[in-house]
């Protein structure tokens, strides 16, 4: 049985960081390079700054594989190529405020945007016409969620981290004990049925 994804070293608080960021954010949703630089930024940071932070490999595949293993906090889609997350609690307000997706939105901003060649941001961040995308859906829908909101949805993943932690220490404590048992089980069936086969084999004529 494989291990649950909250049991992940540093998961739970990976998750909470995201829910925290996203869910302020004056985005409902942005690039995986937006975010990873906005996660890994040791202090508040300007857009400007933020589109200027170098982004390491390594960050950003930590940060992709917590957005994509859970989808019951993020929302995950492509605009253009670009890899773009959402909370998926301001996702579906976006959707119900307009009926306009923040996919929708971002590709229309980024089809309008062409990126200055000069810009620095592209190299080493989140690039300007990704910027460009996010400060469309800024002025055209999503709000920050309210402290009540957020809380709900850490106390989720708090639950569900202790869910998946007691799941395992069940497993831990039962399940060699488990596994032997079934094994006998098996082996007893197994050789059960060899002896019946046998003794129902004309072979066994030549001892009568």
């Amino acid at each position: 049985m494989a291990s649950s994804t909250y049991l992940e070293k540093d998961r739970l608080a990976q998750i909470i960081a995201a829910i925290q960021i996203m869910g302020t954010s004056d985005w409902p949703s942005g690039s995986l390079n937006r975010w990873v630089s906005e996660l890994e930024a040791g202090a508040q940071l300007t857009p400007k700054q933020l589109g200027l932070t170098p982004i390491h490999f390594g960050e950003r595949k930590k940060w992709a594989a917590v957005f994509e293993q859970h989808p019951e906090f993020f929302k995950t889609f492509t605009v253009a190529g670009e890899e773009r997350v959402a909370l998926r609690w301001r996702f579906s307000q976006s959707v119900n405020s307009n009926g306009k997706t923040p996919a929708a939105t971002a590709a229309v901003a980024a089809a309008a945007t062409a990126a200055p060649a000069d810009d620095k941001a592209t190299d080493v961040g989140w690039t300007a016409g990704d910027k460009a995308a996010d400060d469309t859906e800024h002025k055209s829908d999503g709000h920050p969620l309210t402290p009540e909101q957020i809380s709900v949805l850490m106390t989720a993943a708090i639950e569900l981290h202790s869910r998946a932690v007691a799941e395992q220490d069940i497993l831990d404590r039962f399940g060699p004990a488990l596994i032997t048992a079934v094994g006998a089980l098996i082996g007893a069936v197994i050789g059960g049925g060899t002896v019946a086969l046998f003794m129902w084999s004309p072979l066994t004529r030549i001892f009568d």
